[in-house]
């Protein structure tokens, strides 16, 4: 009886082990939560394509998008994240050519006036910018991670900017004023868990904000002189404008913020039900698909359906939050941080400007709006937080 009982406890010390060593490899939370953002979007792709032209093969695409995603989940995930960090000057002159490959002859093509796409033989490939946020997590995060958790000098804290200047001087050629959003994002996330002292924080966010100003007055005198746009492209001007004013040219700079907000507006508590959008189905909600998701989600599923996305994106994040806390060394936890802030600054922006609280931009919802190139730099983002994660007691 005795020795029964020893053998049973002996197996469930070992199943118990093995469950252990599974919790070790696997944080659920964040699977749990990504998974969830990755079944909702694929839903509200299958409704805001179901009416378009061509919309079964866009759908068939995003499934594409996320078999392929798969790739850079599982390889992030077996790399030793604490190895990238020995490859950041590889990875970093990989960063320059992600970012200027685009202005390459034969290679890049213009969409929705950026050239931030590459194309062989005419097919549209991928934007290389969106892999190009994790290069740039992976190597901002060997910089800052060598002061140790003290940015407590001038000099450090200008080169951790002067990284991020030329970074934003790549994407400003395409120019994709969006995606350099984003870094800046990235940046002041790692920022502030890198040990910048409170104060220098707030001079660099006040700094980004005149810079934006100084740009925007200077550009237009600059157009004038040189009788073309020189830095924005006009589109870019009228979209902060029609920030600034709501109003203004309702039928032109203005039309896709008000249909937004008219599908937003209108869906109520419950919404009027998948693949049932007027704004979307009669074609006055422009990119429905991509940039609009969320306004064609607010439409068809109403306040409970927004309400349980922001539920999904919160649990995501704190997920990452958890990971980063548990980090063995800072680098992981600045990975985590830039990661952090990449999501956080994206939906921020994307569902901000569908209710006209953000300037329009073409910031994907990460894991909702159509297209492949984010769907494979988010769900690699998640192959990044599980490894740090799997890795915490040194494993």
């Amino acid at each position: 009886m005795s020795g029964a009982w020893r053998a049973r406890q002996g197996r469930r010390a070992l199943d118990k082990s093995k469950k252990d060593r599974f919790f070790d490899l696997v944080n659920l939370p964040l699977l749990f939560f990504a998974a969830g953002l990755v079944a909702y979007g694929s839903v509200m792709v299958w409704s805001a394509t179901s009416g378009m032209a061509g919309g079964d093969g866009l759908f068939k695409r995003h499934l594409v998008g996320l078999a392929v995603g798969l790739v850079p989940l599982g390889a992030a995930w077996l790399v030793d994240y604490k190895a990238l960090r020995h490859w950041s000057g590889p990875l970093m002159m990989l960063l320059g050519f992600l970012l200027v490959s685009p202005r390459i002859p034969g290679l890049g093509t213009t969409a929705k006036g950026a050239t931030s796409w590459l194309q062989i033989a005419g097919v549209r490939l991928f934007q290389p910018s969106e892999p190009g946020k994790l290069v740039f997590i992976v190597v901002m995060a060997a910089i800052i991670s060598e002061y140790e958790g003290r940015i407590d000098r001038p000099r450090d804290m200008w080169r951790v900017l002067g990284y991020l200047g030329g970074a934003l001087g790549l994407i400003l050629l395409q120019p994709d004023l969006g995606t350099g959003m984003v870094f800046v994002g990235i940046t002041l996330a790692m920022l502030l868990l890198g040990g910048l002292e409170t104060k220098r924080f707030v001079l660099i966010a006040v700094m980004i904000v005149a810079l934006v100003v100084a740009v925007f007055v200077v550009d237009g005198t600059l157009d004038r002189i040189a009788g073309k746009d020189v830095a924005l492209k006009q589109y870019q001007k009228d979209r902060l404008l029609v920030f600034l004013d709501p109003t203004r040219d309702p039928k032109g700079a203005g039309y896709n913020l008000q249909q937004s907000k008219i599908a937003v507006g209108s869906g109520g508590i419950t919404g009027k039900g998948l693949r049932a959008g007027t704004q979307s189905n009669l074609h006055f909600l422009p990119e429905r698909h991509t940039d609009f998701i969320f306004a064609v989600l607010g439409e068809e599923l109403g306040f409970v359906g927004a309400v349980v996305l922001l539920g999904l994106y919160l649990g995501l994040l704190f997920s990452a939050l958890s990971i980063a806390a548990s980090s063995r060394d800072l680098y992981g936890a600045l990975v985590c941080a830039g990661i952090i802030g990449m999501w956080a600054f994206q939906v921020l922006e994307n569902i901000g400007m569908t209710i006209g609280m953000m300037p329009i931009t073409g910031i994907p919802l990460p894991f909702m709006s159509f297209g492949s190139s984010a769907m494979v730099t988010n769900l690699g983002a998640v192959g990044l937080l599980q490894s740090v994660w799997s890795r915490r007691y040194g494993t």
